[in-house]
């Protein structure tokens, strides 16, 4: 796996799905105020954010999704060798966001209508032919919404509500079910789900099947590594939020790079989250992330429990129960 290789630009990689998370998972009315998500500043974010026990697994999750669906080097080489190895999926591994969730609306990074064909399976390291994927999609919203619904799923994949993510490779049309915890206490198996991604814990941590959770670990580095850049960008952009969408404090900031990161994105706090997004990505270590920005990637498909996939969504997507592949909450 590489290793960072230039603090700053890495940091701005980073830094850019923790502001998406942030931004995706505010409260829908919030932003709806503010005239739709294309429209949020970084000092509306600034104002309107609120706090959670839940950030930093948002964050985690999305980072972890943007950095597989962006062929990252500090991750991708070693997800894929995980897929190869135990899942027996080749092709390199991609990404598809069913988490988080929370009180926003994430929108859907890829389009669902070229990433998950009639004939996308869903593998769960069973004997017999794996169950297709898309067909179950409205089934798994509905078992995450409701406890009565869960068992009206095959058995196979019960618990594949309790996915963040499906990895796999789109060219095979094959996926996994996968669990992203930021605590590794709190990682589980469940019927459906493949791979648990969580920090690694120590040296003797190493990708593995858990005979126990009956899930492959894949487990992330701190070093140098994807862990450790992680915490800095998400603690850096708390930081500037707190100080209203500007250069925090030298005491609760004192590394010059994030600094220097702050002082970019205070330049633009006035300018849409979305569009600073794109910005920061050219500023960016390439090989850390693509130029391609999310911002340009509408939501294609609308999934709801009534209609299931819609591929041509009405104008007012914005408002309907699902735009993307995230369920809702329970309460």
């Amino acid at each position: 796996m590489d290793r960072i290789a230039d603090p700053v630009r890495s940091k701005f990689a980073m830094v850019v799905p923790v502001l998406e998370a942030t931004l995706f998972s505010l409260n829908r009315a919030r932003v709806e105020r503010l005239g739709g998500h294309d429209n949020v500043s970084l000092w509306d974010l600034a104002r309107e954010y609120a706090a959670g026990d839940g950030d930093t697994g948002i964050c985690f999750e999305w980072a972890v999704h943007d950095a597989l669906a962006r062929a990252d080097s500090l991750i991708h080489p070693l997800a894929s060798e995980v897929l190869g190895d135990f899942c027996s999926i080749g092709g390199g591994a991609d990404s598809l966001l069913f988490g988080p969730e929370k009180d926003g609306a994430i929108p859907i990074l890829e389009s669902v209508k070229d990433s998950l064909t009639d004939d996308a399976r869903i593998y769960v390291g069973n004997r017999g032919q794996p169950p297709k994927l898309k067909r179950y999609i409205p089934q798994v919203i509905r078992a995450f919404r409701r406890n009565e619904e869960r068992n009206k799923l095959p058995r196979s994949i019960r618990g594949l509500w309790k996915a963040d993510l499906f990895i796999g490779n789109s060219a095979s049309e094959k996926w996994v079910g996968t669990t992203v915890k930021v605590n590794p206490q709190q990682l589980e198996g469940a019927q459906g789900l493949r791979i648990g991604v969580y920090p690694k814990r120590n040296a003797r941590d190493v990708p593995r099947l858990d005979d126990d959770l009956n899930l492959v670990r894949l487990p992330l580095p701190y070093d140098s590594a994807f862990m450790e850049l992680f915490y800095k960008a998400f603690f850096l952009v708390r930081a500037f939020l707190r100080s209203d969408a500007r250069v925090p404090a030298p005491i609760d900031l004192p590394d010059a790079e994030d600094r220097f990161v702050t002082q970019e994105l205070e330049a633009r706090r006035e300018f849409p989250i979305l569009a600073v997004a794109s910005t920061i990505r050219d500023m960016a270590q390439p090989n850390l992330i693509a130029t391609e920005g999310v911002a340009d990637l509408a939501p294609t498909a609308v999934i709801s429990e009534a209609a299931g996939l819609d591929e041509d969504p009405p104008a007012d997507a914005a408002a309907t129960d699902f735009i993307s592949l995230t369920p809702e909450p329970l309460g």
